[in-house]
C-alpha cells in the first residue's frame, strides 16, 4: 500500500470513528436533557397535585379540581397520577381509566422508569407524602410516557446522522487534499529521479520541505560520490591497459624474433597468448568506458551518425559492389552519447558488411519510447546455436574474417547500459539480423 493511501485511509478511519462517537454523545446528551426537562415538568405536576388534594369529615382523601394540563383526563394520553394508601390505589387520574401503574416499594425518586398501559414506557417522579387528617403516609406517583422523548431522540438522530455525514465528507476530502499536498515532495522527488535514471539530469534540483532537504542532499553526495568512484576506477584501468601494453609489445616482438630464428610453434603460441591478452585489455577497457558514459543526459540524431557511417563503409566495402540501403526518420533522436551510438552501429554495420554478399539493410523505427534499430545482410547467417554465443567477448567463428570478436559483445553491453537491448535473429535477406532496442530521447516526442 502506498504512503499516500495509508495516509488517507488512516485519517478517513479516524474521522468516520470521532464523529460516529460524536453522533452517538450528542443523541445521549439530547435525550437526557429532554428527560430532565420532562422531569422538571412532572416535578410541577406533582406540586400542583399535592396542593389540591382535601380530606372528608370521614378522612378520605379527595381530588375534586381537575389538573391544568388536559392529557391527564384523556384516557391512554401518556399523562398519568395514582395515589396509594397502605400500598392500595385509592385515586387515580382519569387517564389511567381502568389501570394502575405498578410501582415498586423501593422506586422513589425524581426520575423513575415504570411501565405504564399497555407496556408503554413511563418516566416518573415517585414521593411518599403525608396529609393533614391522614393518619397513615400516601405514596404519590406522576408519570408521562417517554415515547415523545423517543420520537425526538429519532428524529434528532437522523438529522444529527445527516449533518455529520456531510461533514465526514468534507473532512474526508480535505484530508484526501492534505495528504496529496503534502506528498507532493516526494513526487517532485520522484520525478527528478526519473529524469536522473533516464540520462537527463545528473543531480536533484529545486526547493524542498525542510523535512526532505536531508535526503535530498544525501541522495546528491551519494551521486557526486558514485561519479567520483567511477572516474577513479576508469582512469585506474586506463592506467593499468597502458601499463600493459609495453611488456605485450615487448613479448611479441621476442615471438617474432623467435620465429625469425626457426623456433615457430613457440613464437605461434607466444602470439595466440599476446593476442589474447589484448582482446581481454580491449574488452574491460570498453566496458569501463561504457560505465563512466552511458546514462548521459545527451540526445544524438540517429540519422546524422548512420548517414556518416555508410559514407564511410562504402569506400570501404563498395568496391565489391556491396549495397548499404540506409531507412530512417530524421526526426528520430537517441538518449545518450554520440560516441556510443557511433560505436554502437558501426559494429553492427561493419560486422554486416563483413559478411554479406551483396546488400545491408538498415531500418530505424520508433516505439514509444524506445528506438528499434534494424541491420539485416544476405550473407551466410548464423545458426541458433551460434547466435547464442556470438555476443560473448572474444567469440570469432571465421578466423579468416578479420576482427577482435568483441564488436557485438560491446554493442550488447552498451546496450544494456542504455536499459536496451540487443537481438541476433535471422534476416528475410537470408542472412543475419541484429535488432537493436535504444531508448528514444524526450526531444523526439
Amino acid at each position: 500500500m502506498s504512503l499516500q493511501r495509508r495516509l488517507f485511509l488512516g485519517a478517513a478511519i479516524w474521522i468516520v470513528l470521532a464523529l460516529a462517537t460524536t453522533a452517538l454523545l450528542l443523541s445521549v446528551l439530547f435525550r437526557d436533557h429532554l428527560e430532565n426537562d420532562l422531569a422538571r415538568r412532572l416535578d410541577a405536576d406533582f406540586l400542583q397535585l399535592v396542593s389540591q388534594f382535601d380530606v372528608n369529615e370521614q378522612g378520605r382523601l379527595l381530588h375534586s379540581v381537575a389538573m391544568s394540563d388536559p392529557l391527564y383526563q384523556r384516557v391512554l394520553s401518556g399523562r398519568y397520577w395514582q395515589v396509594e394508601r397502605g400500598g392500595v390505589v385509592s385515586l387515580h387520574s382519569r387517564s389511567l381509566w381502568d389501570a394502575t401503574l405498578a410501582v415498586e416499594e423501593h422506586q422513589t425518586g425524581a426520575r423513575v422508569r415504570l411501565a405504564g398501559p399497555r407496556g408503554a414506557p413511563l418516566l416518573a417522579v415517585v414521593r411518599n407524602i403525608t396529609v393533614p387528617n391522614v393518619a397513615e403516609p400516601l405514596r404519590l406517583t406522576v408519570a408521562a410516557s417517554l415515547a415523545p422523548v423517543d420520537t425526538a431522540v429519532a428524529e434528532f438522530r437522523r438529522t444529527t446522522l445527516i449533518a455529520l455525514g456531510v461533514l465526514a465528507a468534507g473532512l474526508i476530502l480535505a484530508a484526501a487534499l492534505q495528504v496529496r499536498l503534502g506528498l507532493r515532495p516526494l513526487g517532485k522527488l520522484r520525478g527528478e529521479l526519473a529524469t536522473i535514471r533516464d540520462a537527463r539530469a545528473t543531480r536533484l534540483s529545486g526547493d524542498y520541505p525542510a523535512e526532505v532537504e536531508p535526503l535530498v542532499a544525501d541522495l546528491n553526495s551519494v551521486l557526486a560520490h558514485n561519479e567520483t568512484l567511477i572516474e577513479r576506477a576508469r582512469r585506474q584501468a586506463g592506467n593499468l591497459a597502458h601499463a600493459l601494453k609495453t611488456p605485450l609489445s615487448v613479448i611479441g616482438n621476442e615471438a617474432a624474433r623467435l620465429g625469425a630464428d626457426g623456433q615457430g610453434r613457440r613464437a605461434e603460441r607466444l602470439q595466440h597468448e599476446v593476442a589474447a591478452m589484448q582482446r581481454h585489455i580491449d574488452w574491460h577497457l570498453a566496458r569501463t568506458r561504457i560505465a563512466g558514459q552511458a546514462g548521459s543526459h545527451k540526445s544524438t540524431p540517429v540519422a546524422e551518425v548512420l548517414a556518416r557511417l555508410q559514407r564511410t563503409l562504402q569506400r570501404l566495402y563498395g568496391a565489391d559492389g556491396l549495397v548499404i540501403d540506409i531507412d530512417s526518420s530524421q526526426a528520430l533522436r537517441f538518449a545518450g552519447e554520440q560516441r556510443d551510438l557511433e560505436q554502437m552501429l558501426g559494429n553492427l554495420m561493419e560486422n554486416a558488411c563483413k559478411w554479406a554478399r551483396g546488400v545491408v539493410e538498415v531500418h530505424v523505427a520508433a516505439t514509444g519510447a524506445s528506438l528499434l534499430v534494424q541491420v539485416d545482410d544476405d550473407g551466410p547467417g548464423l545458426s541458433a546455436e551460434q547466435r547464442s554465443q556470438a555476443i560473448r567477448p572474444g567469440q570469432r567463428f571465421d578466423e579468416a574474417v578479420p576482427g577482435s570478436g568483441l564488436g557485438l559483445a560491446i554493442v550488447s553491453d552498451l546496450a544494456e547500459a542504455y536499459a536496451g537491448a540487443l537481438r541476433l535473429e535471422d534476416a528475410e535477406l537470408g542472412g543475419l539480423s541484429a535488432r537493436l532496442t535504444l531508448p528514444r530521447s524526450p526531444d523526439a516526442f
